[in-house]
């Protein structure tokens, strides 16, 4: 018998956020050139960054060492982080605990808050969500997982107007970093296949999104681990847009009716993933390539 899934305590998401904020001050390393430096295992590694594992001590130390930070300046948050955990995991509190999470810095935006999703049905698991309010919140997150990712990236991009119309700086680093990962060089084999909804009425594809799609072509053509497939988008609203990173997490983005206006959530679980890679898939295949959709457009 499976053993049941424990959603990730908020604690335990929030420490990894600052991991992921000291990495990035280390300079981005790779997942294998990070964990050579740390002499620790790149499965450990990657859980430790993504939240799934809270580190030890010598693990902190060493993460904290191969990003060129002093360790014992990390021992205070990692005491801290480590005492809120305890305390969540014994269901009890303590008057040396504050009532509620940690007031955030002044100058780091409160963190979205973690709470359960809970299916109803057989063989049902309580999932954990993670939330985030605006457009910069969900692309700023998304982005640190496309750099984390190891493989296999799915996204789909089904919207009224193009990539380039959202302007938000999260936004634009995240179109941004995805191109980075698939062309950067690497031992491990990567794949990034993207669906673009394209916006048609009666046949004629939306002027935008066209031209959009067209440059688009031209700026990854060279980039061999990434390819696009086009779905001809007829309703007048966009549709529901997704990122899978490997195997790991689904991100769901929702939009507003205003062009910069969106939110959503992402979800760590793989039988949950794996209803959305198959029909991520199953649409993959009945689509045409982009190539081949801005053949058939030409004179558009």
């Amino acid at each position: 018998m499976s053993k049941p899934y424990e959603p990730i305590p908020a604690p335990q998401l929030r420490f990894a956020a600052e991991l992921r904020k000291l990495w990035t001050r280390g300079g981005e390393p790779t997942l294998q050139d990070l964990a050579e430096r740390m002499r620790w295992g790149r499965t450990t590694v990657s859980a430790l960054l993504n939240g799934k594992r809270f580190p030890s001590w010598e693990q902190m130390a060493a993460l904290a060492e191969a990003c060129g930070e002093t360790p014992e300046a990390w021992r205070p948050r990692w005491r801290d982080a480590r005492g809120h955990l305890t305390t969540l995991r014994l269901g009890c509190a303590t008057s040396a605990e504050p009532a509620g999470p940690p007031e955030p810095e002044e100058d780091a935006p409160a963190p979205a808050p973690v709470l359960p999703i809970v299916e109803h049905l057989a063989g049902a698991a309580e999932l954990s969500a993670h939330w985030y309010r605006n457009n910069p919140e969900f692309y700023a997150a998304a982005t640190e997982r496309v750099r984390l990712a190891r493989a296999d990236i799915r996204l789909t991009y089904t919207r009224q107007s193009p990539p380039t119309a959202l302007t938000t700086p999260a936004s634009v680093e995240y179109f941004r970093e995805v191109l980075v990962w698939a062309a950067a060089e690497s031992e491990d084999e990567r794949s990034v296949r993207r669906i673009i909804g394209i916006p048609e009425r009666d046949g004629v594809p939306q002027a935008d999104m066209l031209a959009w799609a067209r440059k688009h072509h031209e700026a990854t053509g060279g980039i061999n681990n990434y390819e696009a497939r086009v779905q001809r988008w007829t309703a007048a609203a966009d549709g529901l847009n997704m990122a899978l990173i490997d195997d790991s997490v689904v991100f769901l983005a929702f939009s507003g009716h205003a062009r910069q206006k969106l939110n959503g959530f992402s979800v760590e679980d793989r039988t949950f993933m794996s209803y959305f890679t198959a029909h991520f898939d199953q649409l993959w295949s009945a689509l045409p390539s982009l190539a081949e959709y801005l053949a058939d457009h030409a004179r558009a």
